[in-house]
């Protein structure tokens, strides 16, 4: 009895704890096997503008499945926004997240 409920309160203290570690990240590669974020937005000092856009357009691919589609597809949309070094350090991550889920 005492396993179970201590298996049962690691569980619940894992799957609460992972959403607070997930913010402020954006995704240009997810799916439903791997949920690592591919940039965290903090490092890319983001205006508020950029940020409420990035993660919108980061929404989208989500939603799209993460596909090399719409991973492009975000990437086109944040390059014309972002200053060529924020471009470049989101470009990098995601690249270096999408070869980790092809993997």
């Amino acid at each position: 009895m005492i396993r179970i409920l201590g298996t049962a309160v690691v569980a619940v203290a894992m799957l609460a704890a992972s959403p607070a570690f997930a913010g402020g990240k954006a995704c240009c590669a997810k799916n439903a096997s791997n949920q690592a974020a591919c940039a965290n937005l903090a490092s890319l000092n983001l205006t508020p503008d950029q940020k409420t856009k990035i993660e919108a357009w980061q929404a989208e691919c989500t939603k799209a499945g993460c596909t090399k589609e719409s991973r492009a597809q975000f990437l086109k949309q944040a390059k014309g926004i972002l200053s060529a070094d924020q471009y470049a350090k989101l470009k990098t991550e995601c690249n270096k997240s999408a070869k980790k889920t092809e993997a």
